[in-house]
């Protein structure tokens, strides 16, 4: 019989699972979000072929199957097994490689984080790198109770020994389907949405408050892939920042510069001003640099 091809990483992030109180927790743990983590369960459920963590209560409790603790003593001495081998093989391998955790909003991922990411690990070859992404609510959270390094999202971080800083401001836009009636338009408002549904981001505070005050209909979800899929489906337009925009690539769908100055959304980068951390020092430096040059 065939192994499954089983990751040391998923062997890992099981065992982390297994040892957590809820699968917020578990994820926190793992330098994953929830949605990723539950993904990355499914596949090793799939590749074992059984169910591994019961998913009545999963959310606010782990409990695993029969099958998850069996697989959990097995998972836990193959981890064991290997670390050991390495150790033994190089003796002087680094246990203290300096580690770099950012939260961020998921739309700031690709071409704020991900390009200085890149550019840090040139200079720090050994250093962990993780990315928890989520709204500002949870970025903010974790930056506090110190389980990030770095926040970046919609508010300044409160706290002692926080020093926060605005990054940049983006403006918004537009998003329709290409069939749109105001599709061929150079830029909208506000105003040309009245009777219109707009699918929003639950973390849209500023486009929430706009709405409200023109009293228009409104359907709000948590992720950008839903957000996208609803308009996709004809279910009216969205008022998105500029960085989310970009991530929105459905064939069907157009993007129009929205012209009302008091939508904007300010993105702020908040760090431990106390951490003398050469690796969070050099992230933030380059982060202002490159959002110095792309400004």
């Amino acid at each position: 019989m065939r192994l499954p091809a089983i990751s040391t990483r998923e062997l890992r992030n099981f065992v982390w699972l297994a040892s957590s109180k809820s699968l917020k927790e578990a994820a926190e743990k793992c330098s994953l979000s929830q949605p990723a983590l539950s993904i990355q369960l499914k596949q090793l459920e799939s590749k074992i072929g059984a169910l591994l963590v019961m998913r009545s209560n999963a959310q606010k409790h782990i409990e695993l199957t029969a099958a998850g603790a069996e697989f959990l003593v097995a998972a836990r001495h193959a981890v064991q097994i290997l670390q050991d081998v390495v150790d033994r093989i190089n003796p002087n391998a680094r246990h203290d490689k300096p580690q770099l955790r950012v939260a961020s909003l998921p739309s700031l991922l690709q071409d704020v984080i991900s390009p200085v990411l890149a550019d840090v690990s040139k200079t720090h070859p050994y250093a962990q790198f993780s990315v928890l992404d989520g709204d500002s609510s949870a970025c903010s959270t974790l930056l506090s109770s110190q389980k990030c390094d770095v926040a970046l999202c919609s508010r300044p971080v409160n706290g002692p020994d926080i020093k926060s800083q605005c990054l940049f401001s983006e403006r918004f836009w537009a998003i329709v389907r290409k069939d749109d009636k105001r599709v061929d338009r150079d830029y909208l408002t506000l105003d040309d949405f009245a009777g219109t549904t707009i699918v929003n981001l639950t973390d849209n505070h500023m486009v929430n408050a706009s709405l409200m005050m023109r009293s228009l209909p409104c359907i709000q979800v948590n992720t950008i892939t839903a957000l996208e899929s609803m308009l996709a489906q004809g279910v009216g337009a969205a008022i998105v920042a500029h960085s989310t925009a970009l991530t929105i690539q459905h064939p069907t769908l157009a993007k129009i510069p929205l012209a009302d100055r008091e939508v904007s959304r300010q993105i702020f980068l908040s760090w431990r001003e106390s951490s003398a951390d050469a690796l969070i020092q050099a992230f933030v430096e380059r982060l202002r640099r490159q959002t110095a040059r792309n400004i």
